[in-house]
């Protein structure tokens, strides 16, 4: 591993996927894998075709990756959520607490939709994470041999054939963005692309005229609107600027002295209080 770059862990499922898994690992250049995936009974013919693909993932680590990769098996039932949102869980806090500044990456596109789920839950979960999706640029089965794989008596059916009765979920709360963090946010965006001046003052105007400041500073003597715009400013930094950074949605551009959305900020903006 190059001197002084972080660890890079990647978390991933695995039942009938191989490339979904090997592929990003070598992308991202991980140390270390953790694979979760389920075989109730290994010396079972549907066991042992589940264990295959495992043990295939790992034979691939091995042999493509340039560097050494610690695999770790993690043998949980990938059907049950609340089974995998601990294992995800507990192996992120367990790196961040033995692996200081260490970058894990989690693979929300292979595996069960159980876990995919629960995966995307748990990286919102511990700031730092970073999930990822994969898409799938080739498939196993061409197009002239999808309906022998997929159809049944003719008609399209699908992987599945039949289903358990369906099982809801546990309920975690994940609280939206505050509203008038946001908006304010979009409006940061707004001046920044239309290279309008973003200094406290204006920014604090443009806030007010959205409805979006909520501190009474205004003040009808003109002795004081000195103190008024420094209070103001002040609030500003508190209200907005350090919610939003320690959110991680603004940078500070210190060539031109502003600051500007990152890419999770963007994201913000474009998914939250768009009416």
């Amino acid at each position: 591993m190059p001197s002084g770059r972080k660890k890079r862990i990647m978390v991933a499922c695995v039942t009938f996927e191989t490339s979904k898994v090997v592929e990003p690992a070598l992308y991202y250049e991980i140390n270390k894998a953790h694979i979760i995936h389920y075989v109730k009974d290994p010396t079972s013919e549907n066991g042992m075709i589940y264990d295959s693909f495992c043990q295939r993932v790992c034979e691939l680590l091995r042999e493509e990756s340039p560097r050494e990769v610690e695999v770790v098996i993690h043998n949980e039932r990938v059907s049950d959520f609340s089974v995998m949102l601990r294992t995800v869980l507990s192996i992120i806090q367990s790196e961040n607490d033995s692996e200081e500044g260490c970058e894990i990456y989690v693979n929300i596109s292979a595996g069960s939709p159980e876990y995919s789920s629960a995966a995307t839950v748990a990286s919102m979960m511990v700031p730092g994470t970073i999930p990822f999706s994969v898409g799938t640029q080739e498939y196993t089965v061409p197009t002239e041999r999808i309906k022998d794989v997929y159809f049944v008596d003719g008609m399209p059916v699908g992987l599945t054939k039949s289903t358990y009765p369906p099982r809801t979920m546990p309920i975690y709360t994940i609280n939206i963005p505050e509203e008038h963090l946001v908006r304010g946010l979009r409006i940061l965006h707004e001046r920044n692309q239309a290279k309008m001046s973003v200094t406290s003052g204006r920014m604090v105007q443009a806030l007010k005229d959205a409805g979006l400041w909520y501190r009474d500073t205004e003040s009808d003597d003109p002795d004081r609107k000195s103190n008024q715009r420094q209070t103001e400013a002040v609030y500003y930094q508190r209200d907005f600027i350090t919610k939003w950074s320690r959110n991680g949605w603004i940078r500070k551009d210190e060539l031109r002295n502003r600051y500007l959305l990152t890419e999770d900020g963007v994201n913000i903006i474009n998914t939250f209080y768009l009416e």
